[in-house]
């Protein structure tokens, strides 16, 4: 019998271990040998580019979705002849679920509303259209704002099951700044005039009972008072301590710049949120709503207009060089009139700061004098 061939071992130590043994020399002129490339399977590169494809657009369809938003919003903000509106929502994330509306009602009032849907993202902002959307349908019946959010309570019960919102409805009477407010779970609303002062009203947040009942408040809004409507994002911003914004420093904010107009109010409490919070994210939606009454003198109300786009020394000196005439003179000057001085006053603005604060104070004499015309 013949025994088959031993095959050649590695040279082993005597711990055990093989012995390294070095290769041979290649041949001089022999070509490199070369390890072939691994090659990703066909099936892997298509499905890499086809998630990368879904990707873009879902990111695509989210702008698309947070533009429509945002529109949806903007274009609900008004021209309340006798009245100063600014609005602004911010969401935390592409989407969000706070919500505002203005409703012109049949009676000539103004309904104006503000709320916030429980969650974040896609599915707040689902819920907020649709509630939007009821509320927008419950309003034009023109009743209370009780009975209002009572009917949209239940609305909200039969469209958007375990959907929780807060919302907060007013209805504003422009001739007379008489206000009623019905409240289902929102932050109270604030009247800036000189002091700050809340209006309490508390009630169950919607699609919680569909058996509550929201009682009204009413309150007067003389000429140069405000009213804040702002969601809990406001006082609840946090930053990164852990310690959150407040209503006391939001109070301290507002009573110390009472003076200040609708547009730029909201701005300065955008400002001093983001203060605040500093480098930490948003963590939740921020939405205000403010309303100012004018002045019922056009002479005093295009002066706090030149104090709000110029600054109130620079404006005090301005008005004294520029227009020239006493109080009671000027109290006794039409809008037509003062729509004639108008050119000249942003002359004069040009010459004195510049180009764009002489635009800007030309644009707001022309908004609040169309306004005395209209009354």
């Amino acid at each position: 019998m013949t025994r088959p061939p031993k095959q050649r071992r590695a040279p082993v130590s005597l711990l055990g271990h093989t012995t390294w043994r070095p290769a041979r020399p290649r041949p001089r002129g022999a070509a490199p040998v070369v390890a072939p490339a691994p090659v990703a399977p066909a099936a892997e590169t298509e499905a890499a580019q086809n998630l990368a494809q879904r990707q873009a657009e879902l990111e695509q369809d989210l702008q698309m979705a947070r533009d429509i938003q945002q529109g949806l919003l903007l274009e609900a903000a008004p021209h309340l002849p006798g009245w100063e509106v600014s609005a602004i929502s911010l969401p935390a994330r592409e989407l969000g679920g706070d919500l505002y509306s203005f409703q012109m009602l049949p009676t000539g009032w103004q309904g104006i509303m503000i709320g916030d849907v429980s969650g974040k993202g896609l599915p707040a902002a689902l819920r907020m259209a649709v509630a939007r959307t009821v509320f927008r349908y419950e309003a034009r019946r023109a009743c209370g704002p009780g009975d209002t959010l009572a009917a949209v309570n239940q609305d909200i019960i039969n469209e958007i099951p375990h959907g929780m919102i807060t919302m907060l409805y007013a209805v504003l009477e422009p001739s007379s700044g008489y206000i009623k407010i019905a409240n289902a779970g929102h932050t109270f609303p604030v009247v800036v005039n000189g002091k700050v002062v809340e209006i309490e009203l508390s009630g169950l947040p919607l699609g919680v009972d569909n058996e509550s009942d929201y009682s009204e408040a009413t309150a007067e809004l003389p000429h140069g008072a405000s009213v804040v409507f702002y969601t809990d994002g406001v006082i609840e911003a946090e930053r990164n301590d852990g310690e959150i914004y407040g209503y006391e420093r939001l109070q301290a904010l507002l009573a110390e710049n009472h003076r200040l107009k609708p547009r730029a109010m909201v701005s300065l409490i955008l400002n001093d949120i983001r203060s605040w919070i500093g480098s930490h994210a948003q963590s939740d939606d921020v939405t205000i709503v403010a309303l100012r009454r004018r002045l019922s003198s056009l002479h005093d109300e295009l002066r706090t207009v030149a104090d709000e786009v110029l600054g109130e020394s620079p404006a005090a000196l301005f008005w004294d060089e520029v227009v020239g005439v006493s109080a009671a003179h000027a109290a006794r000057l039409s809008p037509e009139e003062w729509l004639e001085l108008v050119p000249r006053l942003a002359k004069a603005a040009q010459s004195r700061f510049s180009r764009g604060l002489a635009r800007e104070l030309h644009q707001q004499f022309r908004l609040a004098i169309e306004d005395y015309r209209v009354e």
